[in-house]
């Protein structure tokens, strides 16, 4: 009697929240900080054991990548399981599932996260801060050690499509960066040379959007961060002024613009504030601009007399006449991308099989062992494990030739592993536990 060891088949699900169906009230509301990315592993673990996660939120999107073993045919259970446990983790009341696209399976994941790393799931085709997004949420898992073996493979593999798409094609070529088209919206309904403008944040989006601005020749522009030193070494960079983040609400009565661009969990300012400020601007017209996840800017601030306010979910026409520009471009990205896809689906499809040869090869050894002549030592030299020389020359030829069949038939009834179907059969007819 020995135990054959059953194997374990990995796998991996996404959970996206994304700006294509589910709108900034509800992105902002999944926000995560890398604090937040650790302690919600470590909520999820509890209730199922997951080998892994990678967390990308961006201002665009919230996607939760998890790895999972030894649960072939169970998918929608865990993603359910996974969907409860991120409702419940940030209190959202409210129903989900309008707003999240499932996707199980190496192909569809690998798909999508390969379309993203090379710009095609942006909101801005062929934007490029989505690259850096990516790598900081995967060396992020990788440091706390909360990072499985698949999920590392598909993210170093979407790293080297993304390469080989913006290599090989023209993908990026005069992209437009959300910053780009916030300042274009921007130019389109104030004469910007004449504003006086107020940047708040110093992060790379709101760095991009001053760069835009410079380019225009847009000198009247003041800076403010939550961190002084940030605000003040950045203006003098590009000979800006700067002004204390404690007394920045105060300049409100000088400017006619207003870009926020910060990571608070919670708006800076409200309702109630900017109703007292058109008072004392005599209702004199004031553009906001909130390119923040969670939002900086109380919604509800576009219904007071003499304000517009621009979220990131109204940059979208702009983004769409961009998508068309790029078109052909998108094509030749599409057929790299399926190329890529095709070399991760073989890799991961000779692994799942791996555990299953593996097994099947130890399985026969055992069978062969027990079945094999008695020990004989007539003047025979007798080998470490007990067999004659010739006994075990023998023994290992046929080890090799039975097993090495066995294999080979197995990949063929498999499709080398993308079978998932006759992968689960095999298990069963190799499991005798």
């Amino acid at each position: 009697m020995y135990f054959y060891q059953k194997p374990l088949y990995t796998l991996i699900g996404l959970i996206s929240i994304n700006y294509k169906i589910s709108p900034v009230e509800v992105r902002e509301k999944f926000y995560f900080q890398d604090k937040e990315k650790i302690d919600f592993y470590e909520f999820v673990s509890k209730q199922f054991p997951i080998d892994g996660i990678v967390i990308l939120s961006t201002c665009n999107r919230t996607e939760i990548y998890y790895e999972y073993e030894n649960h072939l045919g169970q998918e929608k259970r865990i993603f359910h399981v996974i969907m409860k446990c991120l409702v419940e983790y940030k209190q959202y009341s409210e129903g989900l599932s309008p707003y999240a696209i499932k996707k199980t399976g190496s192909i569809d994941i690998s798909k999508h996260l390969f379309r993203l790393i090379s710009g095609l799931e942006s909101m801005v085709v062929g934007e490029f801060q989505i690259v850096d997004q990516l790598k900081e949420a995967f060396y992020f898992s990788k440091k706390k050690k909360i990072l499985g073996p698949i999920l590392s493979r598909i993210f170093q593999k979407s790293f080297e499509t993304g390469k080989d798409v913006r290599s090989n094609t023209k993908i990026s070529e005069g992209a437009v960066s959300v910053s780009y088209a916030a300042v274009e919206i921007i130019s389109k309904k104030y004469d910007i040379k004449k504003s006086s403008i107020l940047c708040v944040g110093t992060g790379e989006t709101s760095k991009l959007s001053i760069k835009h601005l410079l380019k225009k020749k847009i000198k009247n522009i003041v800076l403010t961060n939550r961190t002084d030193k940030k605000a003040e070494s950045f203006a003098n960079s590009y000979d800006l002024d700067f002004v204390s983040f404690k007394n920045y609400k105060k300049y409100f009565s000088k400017i006619d613009i207003a870009i926020f661009s910060t990571s608070s969990s919670s708006p800076l300012i409200s309702f109630s504030e900017v109703s007292d400020l058109m008072k004392k601007r005599k209702n004199k017209k004031l553009l906001l601009v909130d390119l923040s996840i969670p939002r900086n800017i109380e919604g509800n601030i576009s219904s007071i007399s003499g304000v517009d306010l621009v979220s990131i979910d109204g940059l979208k026409d702009l983004v769409n006449k961009n998508y068309k520009k790029r078109k052909s471009e998108i094509e030749k990205a599409k057929k790299i991308i399926d190329n890529h896809i095709s070399d991760f689906d073989s890799w991961i499809s000779s692994r799942q099989l791996r555990t299953s040869i593996l097994s099947i090869k130890k399985q026969v050894k055992k069978l062969i062992e027990i079945n094999s002549y008695p020990k004989k030592t007539n003047g025979i030299a007798i080998s470490n494990n007990g067999k004659s020389t010739k006994e075990k020359s023998n023994f290992d030829k046929i080890h090799s030739k039975l097993s090495d069949h066995l294999v080979r038939r197995i990949r063929i009834a498999s499709n080398d592993g993308k079978d998932k179907n006759a992968l689960n059969i095999i298990k069963k007819i190799f499991d005798e536990n």
